[in-house]
């Protein structure tokens, strides 16, 4: 087995051994008690730090699926995620409401299929995410940007696509996504 080969099966190994007992532990996949939390919190640091150190061996196409299971594990399982989905009663007018209170009204709007989200600060807002120097295309934004489409399509209840615009990551003011109801 080459040195690629072994690193994508520790990731998937490294990510679905605890994934899968987070998931056990809950129905619906979101977090219920400090336990689940705390081993999510695990699974989070454990990418962080693998992909930080390994991200140069790893395909393109494998960066952006990892960052996709990691954001939508992150939106079944932050509880701030959890309550804007149980708040939005199933009504995307209510969900941009709720997050126009997070991030300002002006920075979360819809029109029509189209939700325009702006987090207006100068960095990235994951804790999770290494310190680096912004590169175009970070793989490291994908997390978000599947995070919200989760967000916004859990609570649809239809496919979303999401994609990123703008974001410090690469070398933006801001991470401004572009998201689509189908």
């Amino acid at each position: 087995m080459d040195r690629k080969t072994f690193l994508k099966s520790l990731v998937v190994l490294g990510v679905a051994v605890p994934c899968g007992r987070i998931a056990g532990a809950a129905n619906d996949g979101a977090c219920e008690d400090a336990k689940c939390m705390a081993d999510a919190g695990a699974v989070r640091q454990f990418l962080s730090d693998f992909l930080r150190k390994e991200e140069k061996n790893l395909d393109r196409a494998t960066l952006v699926k990892l960052m996709q299971q990691r954001g939508r594990a992150c939106c079944k399982n932050l509880k701030f995620r959890q309550d804007l989905i149980a708040e939005s009663g199933g009504s995307v007018d209510k969900l941009v409401e709720l997050m126009g209170k997070i991030v300002g009204p002006t920075n979360c709007t819809r029109s029509g299929n189209t939700i325009s989200l702006v987090y207006p600060v100068s960095k990235c807002v994951c804790g999770w995410s290494p310190e680096r120097a912004p590169m175009p295309d970070d793989p490291y934004c994908e997390c978000s940007a599947e995070n919200n489409r989760t967000l916004f399509e859990t609570v649809a209840q239809r496919p979303v696509t999401a994609n990123v615009l703008t974001s410090p990551r690469r070398g933006g003011a801001h991470c401004t996504f572009e998201i689509k109801l189908a």
